[in-house]
């Protein structure tokens, strides 16, 4: 279905009972991101505030959507799909049509000819994101929320930030959140590795930078502005597609963007080359709050916007969060692109548990031998999957989205050193904060496909594994709060640092003293657990924070958080001397620049406010919800 606006898609979720609405007034700071994660964790329905109150105490009078794509099923809706992986084979098809089949039955040609002329957007004089030009512009007076407790201030979390290449013209549409420094200052969060970096640099520092944030519009045009393209697709080009129509443009009031028609607001400006402010502390979806550094100020010139309008924002932390299915969908939608770039890969998966960027299951064809790990590598220079931390390969009729059936793998197949590839000194994420450097990391590949019969290690014996009793022996060790199997090679134990980052504070300064310690505890622990006879076929040793449960229902899911989220590569991964075991420490670490790679101000993770947390609760065990 196509959406020609944000209204169309918010009233089909109201007939669908898909949408609550909410009439009385709720807090802009912490209330509504705080209702809007519970309403997530749950699989609950869309929300909008209707009386959202802004941080002076007044009522915005634009409503506020959250949760518009909090699971599965309403995001294919929002992108009017039963599956995302339509989306891409439609790409596949007018990236290689078939001609033979075409010629022989023209009339075939016709649905592939309309979707690439939906592509090509259309320029309009006025659109309806220009009804209503704001006399004063003031960025305080719309509904921005501020999530968690630590955040910088208020952020704009589903923005659509347009800007031009200086040499080409081409437009660019990324989603960079913006944090509300003023009435008309907007901090803007694009990293080195973005298009808008790139048309900063290229535009001279004698120039202003024109640039306008869109907000809402038709759920694809949303979709498009997270979508990892190719440099020769625009965002625009992508939106048509994706709805099944040409995108209406309009230029801007203030500069000379062209932006889409049907969004909601438009906030127009312009940044000045080499001018930042520090951003942040911002909870992200990493789980954690990214520190501050400093980005580009956005200078507000004008804000329009259409009659009635909804600000639609989202709120990141912890997952599963509502991004986490986007993020999902968007790897879903591009496999079959991936595939036809790619002719190794089978199938992929990016859990929203590990964020994304920490960790990849890529099944892969063995033809060959290693073939899964040259395609593995492959992947790690593949658009944005250049920011992956870790990468799993497996055969190619693996589950890529079964946990156990990766343990299995891991398990049965993995040998040390021999199928563990670690490769130091690569591109990461600017949001990795375990990572030793801004923007550098190492970076993990596991093969733990099965060998092919022409491999040389074909013919070795089946590894050994350990027994149960293990995790009762490791129990026993002094500073383990818990043990427990997770596979008949693979152990997690817990422990307590004293003196480390607890999860409700960041850990700002640096305390060599007390990080040697920690160092020497996961050592000692790691050496005692090797030691242990049970422990002689141990080949996975884990040891993370004891703010894991164990003993939780959903362990496993809350473990490949701490396990991808906590450890870099290089400092956090050791090898026994024989280098047949591997000790794995994702216990978060004291900043540190003495021990064998520095640790940066660990961040805290993003926890609700208690008060207003029970507040929440109490309402939504009163309304039912």
């Amino acid at each position: 279905m196509a959406w020609r606006d944000l209204r169309e898609y918010i009233l089909n979720l109201r007939d669908s009972d898909e949408l609550i609405r909410i009439s009385h007034p709720v807090d802009c700071y912490l209330e509504a991101g705080c209702i809007a994660d519970k309403l997530v964790k749950k699989g609950g329905p869309a929300i909008i505030f209707d009386q959202p109150r802004l941080a002076n105490g007044e009522i915005s009078k634009y409503p506020l959507a959250m949760n518009l794509f909090g699971t599965r099923e309403r995001t294919c809706k929002a992108l009017g799909v039963k599956d995302p992986k339509e989306i891409g084979e439609t790409m596949v098809n007018l990236m290689k049509p078939d001609i033979g089949g075409i010629l022989k039955k023209p009339w075939t040609g016709l649905e592939l000819a309309m979707q690439g002329m939906s592509m090509a957007p259309k320029k309009i004089r006025k659109g309806a994101c220009q009804a209503v030009v704001i006399e004063n512009p003031d960025m305080t007076k719309l509904p921005i929320p501020t999530t968690w407790p630590m955040d910088g201030g208020p952020f704009i979390t589903l923005p659509l930030v347009v800007t031009q290449d200086p040499k080409t013209g081409q437009h660019n549409m990324g989603m960079y959140r913006g944090q509300i420094f003023g009435e008309k200052e907007i901090g803007l969060h694009w990293q080195a590795h973005k298009h808008a970096a790139d048309h900063a640099d290229e535009i001279g520092k004698e120039n202003r930078m024109p640039v306008a944030i869109c907000l809402g519009g038709p759920p694809p045009v949303m979709f498009s502005a997270i979508s990892p393209l190719p440099d020769n697709l625009s965002e625009y080009e992508f939106a048509g597609l994706l709805n099944g129509r040409r995108l209406r443009i309009t230029k801007c009031l203030t500069n000379d963007l062209w932006v889409p028609s049907e969004v909601d607001f438009v906030i127009e400006g312009y940044t000045i080359p080499g001018e930042t402010r520090t951003e942040g502390p911002f909870g992200d979806h990493f789980g954690y709050y990214c520190l501050e550094e400093e980005y580009p100020v956005m200078h507000v010139t004008a804000i329009t916007h259409r009659k009635n309008p909804t600000i639609p924002m989202t709120i990141v932390g912890v997952p599963p969060m509502e991004d986490g299915y986007l993020g999902e969908a968007i790897g879903d939608a591009f496999r079959p692109v991936l595939q036809f770039q790619h002719r190794d890969v089978k199938d992929l998966f990016l859990p929203l548990e590990t964020g994304f960027h920490n960790l990849a299951i890529v099944s892969s064809k063995q033809r060959y031998p290693r073939q899964a790990r040259k395609t593995a590598l492959g992947l790690m220079g593949a658009g944005q999957m250049m920011f992956l931390k870790s990468i799993i390969a497996v055969d190619e009729d693996h589950n890529v989205k079964d946990l156990d059936e990766l343990l299995r793998a891991v398990d049965y197949n993995v040998r040390i050193p021999e199928d563990i590839i670690i490769l130091d000194g690569m591109v990461a994420d600017s949001l990795a904060h375990a990572s030793p450097w801004q923007n550098v990391h190492s970076k993990l590949l596991i093969d733990a496909t099965t060998p092919t019969p022409n491999d040389p290690r074909a013919t070795e014996p089946k590894m050994m594994g350990c027994p149960d009793s293990l995790g009762i022996s490791a129990s026993g060790i002094e500073g383990v709060t818990k043990a427990k199997m997770m596979a008949s090679s693979m152990l997690v134990v817990t422990t307590n640092v004293e003196g480390g980052p607890r999860p409700e504070s960041s850990m700002e300064e640096v305390n060599e003293e007390t990080a040697k310690a920690q160092r020497e505890q996961i050592a000692r622990i790691r050496d005692e657990i090797w030691s242990l006879e049970a422990a002689k076929n141990l080949r996975w040793l884990f040891i993370t924070d004891d703010d894991a449960d164990l003993d939780e229902e959903h362990w496993r899911r809350r473990l490949l958080w701490q396990l991808f989220c906590r450890f870099e590569v290089a400092r956090d991964f050791h090898f026994d001397k024989e280098r047949k075991r591997v000790s794995w420490d994702a216990t978060a670490p004291i900043p540190s620049n003495e021990g064998p790679l520095p640790v940066r101000r660990w961040p805290a993770v993003t926890l609700h406010d208690p008060e207003v947390e029970a507040r929440v609760e109490k309402w939504m065990q009163r309304e039912g919800l």
